[in-house]
């Protein structure tokens, strides 16, 4: 049997950790936290999967609210070490009425490697997946250069690129919650936005899978 929890306890705890140690007069790490910030949210984590008497295991979603939206504040970004994984929302995509919000380059799985692919979902898998994330970062990328010398400016690639990325997020990303996608559909999905670039740049998936799925 497994057990799912859900809290929000990391951000109070840290806060709460600098009151403490501040009336103890201990020397502050990174941003005023204390050095020992990792070792107790890994105990928090580390007890939350224990229940007396009971068999299983827990798979934890603990929801954790970044200050200022900052990643790399010391809470997040420990959190991130202790987690088999991440999924980060993003408040410009949720704007644009992206759902789920979800930012594909800060957001993680230190697990997926192992439960995809051949005989698990498909043998394209995880080269698509590879792909899109090189292809949509250097979205990012384009969409930077555009802010500074405008879109007029930008080169034929770089539109196409900038066409990926809407695509990428208003088809792929974009999901409505009574939308029942397959994973077969996901990746095909996954396919249709990147035949929206050259297959010039797709230098992270095979001769192979580009003639079987590429639709350029």
């Amino acid at each position: 049997m497994q057990y799912f929890a859900i809290g929000d306890q990391d951000t109070v705890l840290g806060f709460s950790l600098v009151g403490v140690f501040g009336m103890r007069g201990e020397i502050p790490s990174r941003k005023g936290y204390p050095g020992y910030l990792y070792s107790n949210l890994s105990e928090i984590y580390e007890r939350s999967g224990k229940i007396m008497g009971k068999n299983g295991s827990i798979t934890q979603l603990p929801i954790l609210s970044m200050p200022n939206d900052d990643i790399s504040h010391p809470v997040p970004d420990l959190t991130g070490y202790i987690t088999e994984g991440q999924i980060v929302f993003d408040r410009g995509m949720q704007a644009r009425g992206i759902y789920p919000p979800i930012n594909v380059l800060p957001s993680l799985s230190r697990l997926m490697k192992d439960g995809i692919g051949e005989g698990m979902t498909r043998a394209d898998h995880p080269h698509l997946s590879n792909q899109l994330f090189a292809s949509y970062s250097h979205v990012k990328d384009v969409q930077n250069l555009a802010s500074v010398i405008g879109e007029e400016e930008l080169t034929p690639l770089d539109h196409q690129y900038l066409e990926f990325g809407d695509f990428f997020e208003k088809r792929f990303v974009n999901q409505a919650f009574d939308e029942d996608r397959s994973i077969e559909e996901t990746l095909d999905l996954g396919w249709e936005a990147l035949s929206k670039l050259p297959s010039e740049e797709l230098q992270r998936l095979t001769d192979e899978e580009i003639e079987e799925h590429y639709k350029g």
